[in-house]
């Protein structure tokens, strides 16, 4: 495709306020962008001439620098180069987004996805070169700016940058995660707390899956379980099934966040999905036999996984809600007394292969107690175990 015909393309669209054909033409390494390059002009002065001279402001400057991102990442395979003219695009986007109505939020998202999928290629790139890799994190101080851009508009708000809010926090937060700078979703979740935005049911429900993900995430990072189960749950219930790696992302941190209150995944959703079944599957089963040994030698051998996940740590706590399905079968064996000798413990840990000694057990039992898995006290000197008359194993909802 010849340089003035792709520049009329693009202009038509402009003109009709089609977004979705200007962010098409727009896409790096696209169909469009791969013809262009098959008939582009080598001379960059002639490329900004055209570009200048059939496109209105800041058209022309975005175009221009759009079609050399084209060149370095197409022609040249050079991310560090594309990521250049990529960033110079999105700037020159974002200095006259204020004087355009939200019609081209389509093209302001295409702009910084393809920023932050260059940034990630060009590290690559500077870190074959043995230079430091930087440019995710200009990449993430750029989309931050694409977020301000939309959350101060104050436009009235049917043509409001405002509806692009929740979709860039999704761009920020994707690229805050792969810099492990979590703690930097802070920030941007304070300003939407104080931004007058529009409800968040009101935006499309991709972008509401998506925050609802990350804040799961974030809350799951936190220890805040409740908070994370059910923002989690409102992504997976919300994303469709054919998007099967999305339902994936969200049930690594949706499953153990459950499995912590005791509530196991269905052997038909974990048949959806083989790698999280080599994985909890035999949890499960510990978890309902509260076979102790059992729990641990899957925890061992899902460990490296959960590691890279993230979740190791809290799959392992889970191993509190093991013993105590087994130690409720010793109180339930034993016709639902309410004092037990503390060496009934240890039989039924010795029973599941776990071999601990009398100290090992009280601490054990004292720690069931302190999380709130039994309600009762120890009597150190008579070596027993006094439940509560009530409830001497309280839902795992009221844990502490």
């Amino acid at each position: 495709m010849k340089l003035v015909m792709f520049l009329g393309q693009v202009n038509h669209g402009i003109t009709k306020e089609d977004a979705k054909k200007v962010a098409n033409f727009l896409q790096l390494e696209s169909k469009h962008s791969q013809k262009l390059m098959d008939e582009t002009p080598e001379n960059a002065p002639q490329i900004e001439f055209e570009c200048q001279s059939r496109l209105p402001q800041p058209w022309d400057e975005v175009l221009f620098h759009h079609v050399m991102a084209c060149r370095a990442a197409i022609m040249n395979k050079d991310y560090v180069g594309a990521y250049t003219s990529q960033s110079q695009a999105v700037a020159a986007f974002q200095r006259e987004f204020a004087n355009i109505t939200n019609w081209a939020l389509r093209v302001h998202y295409m702009l910084n996805i393809d920023l932050r999928k260059a940034a990630v290629q060009a590290d690559k790139q500077l870190e074959l070169r043995g230079e430091k890799p930087n440019r995710l994190e200009d990449c993430a101080r750029a989309i931050n700016k694409s977020f301000t851009v939309c959350i101060t508009d104050r436009s009235p708000i049917d043509v409001s940058r405002k509806w692009g809010t929740y979709f860039i926090i999704g761009i920020l937060f994707k690229t805050y995660f792969k810099l492990k700078s979590h703690s930097l979703c802070k920030n941007v979740l304070r300003a939407v707390t104080a931004a007058d935005l529009p409800p968040l049911h009101r935006y499309p429900i991709s972008h509401q899956v998506t925050f609802k993900y990350y804040t799961g995430v974030l809350s799951f990072y936190n220890d805040d379980f409740k908070s994370a189960e059910a923002d989690l749950q409102f992504a997976f219930d919300h994303t469709p099934s054919i998007s099967a790696n999305n339902r994936r992302l969200i049930l690594h941190y949706l499953i153990p966040t459950r499995l912590l209150r005791g509530s196991l995944p269905p052997t038909s959703l974990l048949s959806n999905f083989p790698d999280l079944k080599q994985i909890y599957e035999p949890i499960v089963i510990a978890i309902k036999t509260g076979n102790v040994r059992m729990f641990d030698e899957a925890l061992a051998t899902g460990s490296s996984r959960l590691v890279s996940l993230g979740t190791y740590l809290t799959v392992e706590r889970a191993r509190g809600v093991v013993v105590r399905v087994l130690f409720k079968k010793v109180y339930t064996a034993m016709n639902k007394s309410t004092k037990l000798e503390v060496s009934l413990f240890k039989t039924a840990l010795a029973y599941v292969g776990v071999d601990v000694d009398d100290e090992e057990v009280e601490c054990m039992l004292a720690n069931m107690i302190y999380k709130g898995y039994i309600r009762g006290y120890l009597s150190h000197e008579k070596s027993v175990l006094v439940l509560s008359q009530k409830d001497p194993f309280p839902s795992l909802d009221q844990q502490r």
